[in-house]
């Protein structure tokens, strides 16, 4: 097969070309306007709709960029974010993204981005995230207090309310130097209306009416944009001062242009905050539907730690606790789903991918495939045990994205999640005040309406 053949996707065989990407045919299924309209009453069960009756590599007719292709197969999504990564720009998909994050870490394509990965990148190396382990135990000690509280109040609690406390507290340390979980919980609302700002900014009923009319939605965001403005800016002062955070002095300190420290700002807090918290959320909402589950953490828990709340260095010897952590992640990935454009001509897993094609990479579909995962409605922790051979894909799971614009706060995540994990695992058994918490889509898979808990102390 010659290396014109394999860029062409030509069998060796049968000489036979690549396929044409299918979707859906025949009205209602291949109307843009009803294919829209049902994406947005339920985006990832669309996606996994699409992925069962048209396959890992589907054309999908929605608007603005109709038709859009769909990936979770791994070959097509490990040639897109490794193997030929640089014929895949961010795609009009990530115009909506500017509207907070600016021209920076995410928005950015790879030649631009580099430099900005390059000036942060300190404070995300094993080393810095360990110079901030007192901070990371303190938040996390700090949180489990307050369970107690409502424990002892026998009152319920929300686990995502709790959970962004913890990582407004943890990311806004490393950021900007500051606990941004002390403001009556302006800044993790600002968080979560960007993030749903930026998805809505792709197609809206709101871009439809004058920008001069303020739509309560539009009166929101415009507050959501005051909030970051002020956190930037009292950032940018006390970087001036010689008291600001980590990252914050960084950008501030490089060469990187004026409006960096917005954009790559902004970037991390929406990357790093309402994830994490979402991740240690639905984890432990899953645990507490898991008996079996809850009683491996607790053996385990109590075997290590004997009562005492862990610390970083600790989290080595709660294998089980990463795996649950990593189960989580499958079953709840935050980013649910991201975008590329292909710049020149393709093949994906023996599919024609034309030039300009915006493609949407199902992180969701990848994660419930079943042809890469046995029985994936299941929380089954075991699929993670270190050491055991995968049975699945490298390129099925990718939580944290893939390739070179892997998620620069991953190490960082992954640390927290298993240290609070355990941390309530050993102390406290969760019920949950409704068996089945309902999951709503923007950029990131949240529950509409919360996660309501109860807590019991285990040791008293």
């Amino acid at each position: 097969m010659t290396e014109e053949n394999v860029t062409k996707g030509v069998c060796p065989v049968t000489g036979a070309g690549p396929k044409q990407v299918e979707g859906p045919t025949g009205f209602p299924m291949s109307s843009p306007i009803i294919s829209t309209v049902r994406y947005a009453a339920d985006p990832p069960g669309f996606s996994l709709r699409a992925q069962k009756d048209h396959g890992t590599i589907v054309k999908i007719p929605i608007l603005p960029h109709n038709p859009t292709v769909q990936l979770s197969s791994p070959e097509a999504i490990r040639r897109v974010l490794q193997g030929n990564a640089d014929n895949y720009s961010r795609g009009a998909y990530y115009e909506a993204f500017e509207l907070f994050m600016g021209r920076g870490l995410l928005t950015l394509d790879d030649g631009d981005w580099r430099g900005h990965r390059k000036v942060v990148n300190p404070a995300f190396t094993p080393n810095a995230i360990a110079a901030r382990a007192a901070e990371s135990d303190a938040a996390v000690a700090d949180l489990l207090d307050r369970w107690a509280e409502h424990a002892r109040a026998g009152r319920s609690f929300d686990l995502f309310t709790e959970s962004m406390k913890l990582t407004c507290r943890v990311m806004g340390h490393a950021l900007v130097g500051k606990d941004l979980s002390q403001d009556g919980g302006e800044f993790a609302e600002a968080v979560s209306v960007a993030l749903e700002a930026i998805f809505k900014n792709v197609g809206s009923v709101d871009k439809a009416i004058p920008s001069f009319i303020p739509t309560p939605y539009r009166r929101k965001v415009a507050r959501a944009r005051r909030t970051l403005e002020r956190v930037i800016a009292e950032a940018a002062r006390n970087v001036d001062l010689g008291v600001g955070g980590e990252v914050a002095t960084l950008i501030r300190e490089s060469d990187l242009p004026e409006d960096a420290l917005w954009a790559d700002l902004v970037t991390l807090f929406l990357a790093g905050v309402e994830t994490t918290a979402l991740s240690l959320s639905w984890t432990l909402y899953e645990v507490a539907r898991d008996p079996a589950t809850r009683d491996r953490l607790e053996e385990e828990t109590d075997r290590v730690l004997s009562g005492r709340m862990p610390t970083t260095k600790d989290l080595a010897e709660l294998p089980y606790a990463g795996m649950v952590v990593d189960e989580g992640l499958r079953m709840h990935p935050p980013v649910w789903q991201f975008t590329r454009e292909a710049i020149e001509d393709d093949v994906l897993a023996d599919h024609h991918i034309p030039a300009g094609t915006p493609l949407l990479v199902s992180v969701y579909g990848a994660h419930y495939n079943p042809e890469q995962w046995e029985d994936p409605e299941r929380f089954d922790p075991e699929r993670f045990r270190p050491g055991s051979a995968p049975s699945q894909d490298r390129s099925a799971y990718l939580p944290f994205g893939g390739g070179r614009r892997q998620c620069i706060g991953k190490k960082m995540g992954l640390a927290l999640l298993q240290q609070a994990v355990a941390a309530a695992s050993g102390r406290f058994r969760l019920t949950l005040a409704r068996e089945d918490a309902r999951s709503g889509a923007f950029i990131t898979l949240f529950p509409k309406g919360g996660i309501h808990v109860t807590a019991e102390e285990r040791h008293r």
